[in-house]
């Protein structure tokens, strides 16, 4: 005596869903917080401007190398002048404190072609077992992000 057993597995209709998709958008956006392009924020380990918001987890994943994450952010330390780009993905806390706002008129103008408003790119040059990567100001838009 044979048994088929077969299953139906219901089509993937959630993801297609926009209620379905609203709850993972908000805790994402708690997670980041007020950190925009262009703003300013201060914490125990410094003061930080957020040089780019990177959305794509893609990306996010391959820059904070952590297969879980969602988002990064590309942040410099502005109390320090030979500070470098960094991206990180810790989430927003009560610790963190808002010192300027990103800039609304910034974010309301077209995005530039070339780096998709996100004022440069990370560059990777590892290599020899050894990770290299280093953040690129766009050219084009003089790192604003903006289109001319």
């Amino acid at each position: 005596m044979t048994v088929s057993m077969t299953q139906r597995i219901p089509a993937a209709a959630a993801a297609s869903d926009p209620l379905f998709l609203e709850g993972p958008r908000r805790v994402v956006d708690a997670q980041i917080g007020p950190r925009r392009a262009g703003a300013i924020y201060q914490n125990v380990d410094g003061a930080f401007e957020v040089l780019a918001l990177v959305r794509d987890p893609e990306q996010a994943r391959a820059l904070l190398r952590r297969r879980s994450a969602q988002w990064a952010v590309i942040v410099r330390d502005v109390l320090r002048p030979d500070s470098q780009p960094v991206a990180v993905g810790s989430v927003w806390t009560t610790s963190d404190h808002l010192v300027r706002e990103a800039d609304t008129q910034a974010s309301a103008g077209q995005a530039c072609r070339d780096c998709d408003g996100k004022r440069g790119r990370m560059v990777d040059t590892s290599g020899d077992g050894v990770t290299r990567q280093t953040w690129k100001s766009c050219t084009t838009c003089d790192g604003t992000g903006q289109a001319r």
